[in-house]
């Protein structure tokens, strides 16, 4: 059985996988914008049992799928209170076995060794600017946290999660989806460029636009006890698509069925084509968005969503928050249809997904 908690990250990514018996596994993946850490996942965090009596919280993997400001400062903060316990003499207030985190750095030097080193003093220049240096610091951040606290990286894959790339965590299968080479290939020009014209917002407007660190989101597809579960970060659905061919498990035969599908980038028109739906279906699909800072979910991606679909298929759409034009779009395409709507109550800490019977 897997359960999800969607934790309220605003605009951002913020959520818990338990499975395992009795559920006492748990993933953690991205930590949402500012505000999300203080305000709600530390909190839920602190509910969560040690594996021993008064053992802190256990966390199996920490993921951060990429860097980016709406998934990575809960995070930052997190580490930030495990450094700070670590240097005070105290007890950490968390367990954690292992993160997860592609540095961006890190992929473009598999490409291009070296690379990285001779394009950072462009970027610590470029640093001033509010939006490409928060993200490229929070980057930086992690990673030297993760030194700090002698955090097992990336185990078990003993490397950068990228297409192909699989590991098991107790009876839980994981295979990373994206990135791809393409888009390495395409984060390696990106630096290449901005070495050759001397100019880092070659890189740092990516940061503010997304293309940059969406690149580098991880993609993971998630099997436990014959259930499974699609989590897209904020990659770009046909970067998913890809990755799915390549691993064999969607052809041109039938769409791929999963149990549980997060929508990429909270449900943008600008990741996704109506074709994404047509190749991957889901029995939940979660959007995780407030609609406040973007207009996410887009019109035309739930458009999209309910047109592939057949008008007795049953399923679910989530909202992590209430979004009052996807409500009334999702309300108008709810007629004649069989699908149904949830969303977080705000009283509730979390929007909770169950799938699979308990043992």
């Amino acid at each position: 059985m897997f359960t999800f908690e969607f934790l309220d990250a605003h605009h951002g990514d913020c959520f818990l996988v338990h499975w395992g018996a009795p559920q006492d596994r748990v993933m953690l993946v991205d930590g949402g914008p500012g505000g999300v850490y203080r305000a709600t996942l530390r909190g839920r965090l602190l509910q969560l049992g040690g594996r021993d009596g008064g053992d802190p919280p256990h966390l199996d993997v920490v993921c951060l799928s990429h860097v980016d400001d709406d998934h990575a400062d809960g995070l930052v903060r997190l580490f930030r209170d495990m450094k700070q316990a670590q240097q005070d003499g105290e007890a950490l207030p968390y367990a954690v076995d292992t993160l997860w985190f592609n540095s961006v750095e890190e992929l473009v030097d598999r490409r291009a060794p070296g690379l990285s080193a001779s394009v950072r003093p462009l970027l610590e220049r470029a640093a001033t600017d509010a939006a490409a240096g928060a993200s490229y610091r929070q980057g930086r951040d992690i990673r030297d946290a993760a030194t700090a606290l002698r955090l097992d990286g990336n185990a078990p894959f003993g490397g950068p999660l990228t297409e192909g790339a699989g590991a098991a965590l107790d009876d839980l299968d994981v295979t990373v989806v994206a990135p791809d080479d393409e888009a390495l290939e395409e984060l390696e020009e990106r630096w290449r460029t901005a070495k050759q014209r001397g100019e880092p917002d070659v890189i740092t407007a990516g940061y503010v636009d997304g293309s940059v660190p969406n690149l580098s989101s991880i993609v993971l597809l998630l099997r436990h006890a014959g259930r499974t579960a699609l989590l897209t970060g904020d990659a770009r659905g046909d970067r998913v698509l890809s990755g799915l061919r390549a691993l064999g498990v969607l052809d041109d035969a039938e769409p791929l069925h999963v149990d549980l599908l997060k929508l990429p980038h909270h449900g943008s028109d600008r990741n996704v084509e109506a074709d994404f739906f047509e190749q991957v279906r889901a029995d939940h699909y979660v959007i995780s968005a407030d609609g406040v800072r973007h207009h996410h979910p887009s019109e035309d991606t739930l458009r999209w969503l309910v047109e592939s679909r057949a008008p007795d298929d049953a399923y679910v759409v989530h909202l992590t928050n209430h979004i009052p034009f996807a409500e009334e779009e999702l309300t108008r395409l709810r007629e004649g249809r069989a699908f149904d709507v949830d969303v977080r109550a705000p009283a509730e800490q979390a929007l909770l997904i169950t799938i699979g019977d308990p043992p």
